[in-house]
């Protein structure tokens, strides 16, 4: 059996079978002794007419038909073993003849990913950790008596007050549409807004101070140049608020604060604990964001052949958290869908270009996991089981044991993976060899990114087994002859970034 390849584009192998007589008289063969046994033909028993009967009864081009699945799928498997080819995902028949000589048929098959690192060694990032101010820890501590506020109905109705809360039906409107598209006949959900000129863009704040309950507020303000919000920033944005009620926000005193926060100690050293915090968070935040500029960097530098498949897979794994997300909210769906007015193989398209990016991401890890040698041996295995069973409660302890050195042993090699990976990353990218001695869970956790307007994270996750196990026992299953073939709305989507907080 003569078998030919090209690469193409995409992954793409182009394989052309081209088969011998001897092996399509064989198959015709076969084909007429089951055509025998499924047909009545005059004069024969089942399965008793000779070929050549067969043939001349039901034509050559049937017999043909009936050998050509048989055939070709033999032939397929037979040549990826011949040429040692693994396909990554499902085969793509694009052309067959076997009527005449010479006979053959072509195949396009996925192959695994291409990918090509750059020098990742000679990319560096520096790591600028952000001042934690007196003012960052009056932010803070204000956040935490916050926490405990008291919410009291007016006595009597009055116009509304700074500090008040207020509970709206809010609408938000950009270039004359809604940034918060409902289905039709929907109701504006209900939404609270704490009167802060920091929690508030200017403008629809100082339109609800003095506002009374029962009253809508109909304002448009411009936003910011430099708004996170890229949807709104630097244009007109317009707010319809519907004012339901308003209550007073009581607020504790400032001594009260470290019993509320169940901590055992002063005021003063309520706040520098919150100090000591928010260093360790500032550099958190600068670790993570050389984390991602690092990765940023190198996946920009990196080249890549993806098979389309490898893209599919990953935008129905986007998809599938949003949906797990639905699900957690008591919404299926399906439900978001007809609301939509779209089909899951539609949103599956969409988010194509972030599953391609999504997926370079993690390939480029894996492949710097794996030229840096970041396998963990046995013992570094064992003790990540043990450490993970000390956590547990003893009487589960065995079961657990036994679970994690089998059937979830590729998940505890992860584990240690992603961490070994976060820190060599961190030590390359800042030149900064105690990186490497920084052995925390913590620091394995996942830094946010954002990336064409939408929250990402940049998956530091490692799988140990391949991307898609695809058996070469797959077969074609598309066949293809000459070519032919939620979330409520608030004013936090356009609140000012101080309003933003953890």
């Amino acid at each position: 059996m003569k078998v030919t390849t090209e690469k193409k584009p995409r992954s793409i192998l182009e394989l052309t079978v081209e088969l011998d007589k001897q092996q399509i008289e064989k198959a015709l063969d076969r084909a007429a002794r089951r055509m025998s046994q499924k047909y009545n033909i005059p004069g024969f028993r089942k399965g008793k007419a000779p070929r050549f009967i067969v043939e001349n009864y039901f034509g050559r081009e049937a017999l043909l038909e009936e050998a050509s699945d048989d055939l070709i799928q033999k032939a397929f498997q037979d040549a990826l073993k011949q040429e040692g080819i693994e396909p990554y995902a499902q085969a793509h028949l694009t052309d067959v003849n076997l009527t005449e000589a010479p006979y053959r048929f072509t195949v396009e098959v996925p192959v695994a990913p291409t990918v090509v690192l750059p020098d990742y060694r000679a990319i560096h990032v520096p790591l600028e950790i952000e001042e934690v101010t007196d003012e960052t820890v009056n932010h803070a501590m204000e956040i935490r008596r916050d926490r405990h506020v008291v919410l009291r109905a007016l006595d009597e109705p009055r116009p509304a007050q700074p500090g008040d809360q207020l509970t709206v039906q809010i609408e938000t409107f950009v270039d004359g549409e809604p940034l918060n598209p409902r289905a039709e006949g929907e109701d504006i959900p209900q939404s609270t807004l704490v009167l802060d000129p920091e929690r508030i863009v200017p403008g629809l704040y100082e339109a609800l101070v003095g506002v009374s309950p029962n009253t809508m507020v109909d304002v448009t303000v411009r936003m910011s140049d430099d708004h996170e919000n890229e949807r709104v920033r630097g244009k007109d944005v317009r707010f319809v608020v519907n004012v339901l009620d308003i209550q007073e926000r009581l607020l504790p005193e400032w001594d009260e604060l470290p019993a509320l926060e169940n901590f055992e100690g002063t005021l003063d050293e309520l706040r520098e604990q919150t100090r000591k915090e928010l260093i360790e968070s500032a550099r958190k935040k600068a670790e993570d964001d050389v984390f991602v500029e690092y990765v940023r960097q190198v996946v920009a530098a990196t080249t890549f052949d993806l098979p389309d498949a490898l893209i599919v897979r990953e935008a129905d794994s986007i998809l599938r958290e949003r949906e797990a997300e639905f699900e957690r909210y008591g919404i299926s769906a399906e439900q978001i869908y007809e609301a939509q007015g779209k089909k899951r193989d539609d949103l599956i398209e969409e988010l194509k270009p972030v599953a391609e990016e999504r997926a370079k991401r993690g390939l480029v890890l894996r492949e710097i996991a794996k030229a840096e040698g970041l396998a963990p041996d046995e013992s570094e295995i064992a003790r990540e089981v043990e450490d993970i069973v000390a956590s547990m409660e003893e009487e589960r302890r065995d079961s657990a044991r036994t679970l994690l050195e089998t059937e979830l042993r590729p998940f505890v090699v992860a584990g240690i993976v992603d961490r070994k990976l976060r820190r060599r990353i961190l030590a390359i990218a800042t030149g900064d060899p105690s990186f490497e001695q920084a052995a925390s869970p913590e620091a394995a956790s996942e830094p946010e990114s954002a990336d064409g307007g939408e929250a990402q994270t940049v998956d530091t996750h490692i799988n140990s087994a391949p991307v898609d196990d695809v058996s070469t026992e797959t077969p074609i299953v598309s066949q293809e002859e000459n070519g032919e073939s939620v979330e409520n709305q608030s004013v936090v989507d356009v609140a000012t970034p101080e309003a933003r907080t953890e």
